[in-house]
């Protein structure tokens, strides 16, 4: 047990200083001249007008936009691997993001872009697509007098996220050449930096659903359990099922709104915790958080530093890097 404990503390501290130094390293560098000296000298209050301006209004939010974005996505994922009993699962493959990312489409495609009102209405865009495509998703894949079935939930999403990709396409067709940048920008995970406003109000509603994902831990861990088990033991399972649909939904529609389509951040970081810290969410909620902000914090200072030029989005990076890990995770889930 007291070996089981040092391996967790040491985990925890791995984490947390691996993701420090993240931060670090993404704030001193970048396309201008700068470097941790620079980070010291603006903490201490000595640094220049520029050098305040770059860090403070550039990197700084984008810095925190993978925090929140990486964090969400990986709890979405997390979730949903509980929800599906399914190891490969993330939040698109309930058709989360694609819904997302249509009704983000339709806003850029029939609105007016320098419209303030259009711009506010992004994020909510992106809820309602999220939130109306799970809930045509639950519906269809329920059963009559037998509930949800995880394998039904599974197919019925990806099926849907299949449809709504081909609408996506006929949308571009009819679009101008900058909305359709745009769309393709969002939709390929290219991180832009946000406004502190922006970022104040995300934070806030992120957190709190962080705080709500963690308070389902124990409700998690007898889900991890066969439904017959689960049952003994007095869960709601359908209710529950259907407040953990909600979580992930919300986690992953907000997400993409910050930093774009995003794919694999929450495979990666929920296997990889359960994996090292074992199937207790107490413990795998918390750690899935910091691994997707440091997944997706070094993707994208990848992006920033090594590809300077190349205008690859960081949804790109994070693909490169979570796409063999994939096929190594479905090679030996088959095995």
């Amino acid at each position: 047990m007291r070996q089981t404990t040092i391996k967790t503390s040491y985990i925890w501290l791995l984490l947390l200083l691996s993701l420090s130094l993240a931060i670090l390293a993404s704030l001193s560098v970048g396309y201008a001249n700068t470097s941790l000296i620079d980070v010291w000298e603006l903490l201490q209050g000595n640094a220049s007008s520029t050098t305040q301006f770059i860090m403070m209004t550039i990197r700084l939010p984008r810095i925190i936009a993978c925090l929140l974005g990486g964090g969400s996505l990986a709890l979405a994922g997390l979730l949903l691997q509980n929800l599906t009993k399914n190891p490969l699962a993330d939040s698109g493959i309930l058709g989360v993001n694609a819904g997302a990312g249509l009704f983000i489409s339709l806003l850029i495609g029939f609105l007016n872009l320098s419209d303030i009102q259009a711009i506010i209405a992004m994020p909510f865009a992106a809820m309602i697509g999220g939130t109306v495509t799970i809930f045509v998703v639950y519906w269809i894949s329920r059963k009559k007098n037998h509930g949800i079935s995880p394998t039904r939930l599974v197919i019925t999403g990806v099926g849907m996220s299949s449809m709504i990709s081909g609408m996506m396409i006929t949308i571009l067709s009819s679009l101008s050449e900058l909305k359709i940048n745009l769309i393709i920008e969002w939709l390929s995970g290219k991180i832009t930096t946000p406004s502190w406003n922006m970022l104040t109000l995300f934070g806030v509603i992120l957190i709190c659903l962080w705080g709500l994902t963690y308070s389902q831990s124990q409700s998690l861990n007898i889900m991890s359990l066969n439904e017959q088990s689960a049952l003994a033991l007095g869960l709601n399972l359908q209710q529950q099922r259907l407040i953990i649909m909600m979580l992930a939904t919300a986690l992953a529609s907000l997400s993409v709104v910050i930093v774009g389509n995003m794919t694999f951040i929450g495979l990666i970081s929920g296997h990889i915790t359960k994996k090292v810290l074992g199937n207790d969410y107490h413990l795998s909620i918390p750690a899935s958080l910091l691994v997707g902000m440091l997944l997706l914090l070094i993707s994208d200072t990848i992006g920033r530093v090594l590809l300077v030029g190349t205008g690859i989005p960081t949804g790109i990076v994070v693909t490169l890097i979570g796409a063999p890990y994939f096929l190594y995770l479905m090679l030996k889930t088959d095995r």
